[in-house]
């Protein structure tokens, strides 16, 4: 006659069991249903190629502008600059003009190069600074000397002066399109002339308003 299990060990055959069962429905939810069939075709095969792709944007590249020589025509002459790098620029400048004094009219011719620090443009604006260093030649026409035989005038040379004008300048530079620019620049020049004839020099510091309109090559 067989003994009867004791309550312990059908707890722990109950206990086997429901573990085992757990484990099947766990391994049967992870495996891939029957009716849900398995993709295994390798990417693109069997798709519709005669459907059309979406196309894809691209926007416009923007033309870089034109920054790199520019010919100009200042207030009282010309202008070629040269750009660097975007950031800086040197310029060669021709300004000649003619003014009415006690002893005559007064012609001035000067010959300048100069150094450009720009800035970043905003709203087509573009601020910038430099230094700048000329040579300053001027000469003495049409003299009033009353006809005078004795007059120092009549000396060969007397009236012409050379020296030199130095400073430094700050300003903006405005486009008013691609290729074309408007600047203004105001600053300190120190301008030192000597007197062939006498010899007699003076130097004195003034502040020197320039404005040019630029037009870009390329």
């Amino acid at each position: 006659m067989l003994a009867r299990p004791t309550t312990r060990a059908l707890l722990l055959v109950a206990v086997a069991f429901l573990d085992f069962n757990d484990a099947v429905q766990a391994a049967d939810l992870s495996a891939p249903s029957d009716s849900t069939p398995l993709n295994l075709r390798a990417p693109g095969i069997g798709e519709d190629e005669s459907a059309p792709s979406s196309p894809t944007l691209v926007a416009p590249e923007t033309p870089a502008l034109p920054r790199r020589l520019s010919f100009g025509i200042n207030d009282l002459g010309t202008q070629l600059r040269w750009h660097l790098t975007p950031r800086w620029a040197t310029e060669m400048r021709f300004l000649t003009g003619s003014a009415d004094s006690d002893v005559g009219t007064v012609r001035a011719n000067v010959f300048g190069l100069r150094g450009y620090r720009f800035f970043s443009e905003r709203h087509r604006f573009r601020f910038y600074a430099g230094l700048e260093a000329a040579y300053v030649h001027t000469s003495i026409r049409s003299f009033n000397n009353g006809n005078n035989p004795n007059s120092i005038t009549n000396i060969a040379g007397f009236g012409e002066t050379s020296g030199y004008a130095a400073g430094g300048f700050g300003g903006v530079e405005f486009r008013l399109g691609r290729r074309i620019a408007i600047d203004a620049d105001l600053g300190p020049y120190m301008i030192g002339l000597q007197e062939k004839v006498t010899r007699a020099s003076d130097a004195s510091l003034d502040f020197v308003l320039n404005s040019a309109i630029n037009v870009y090559l390329f």
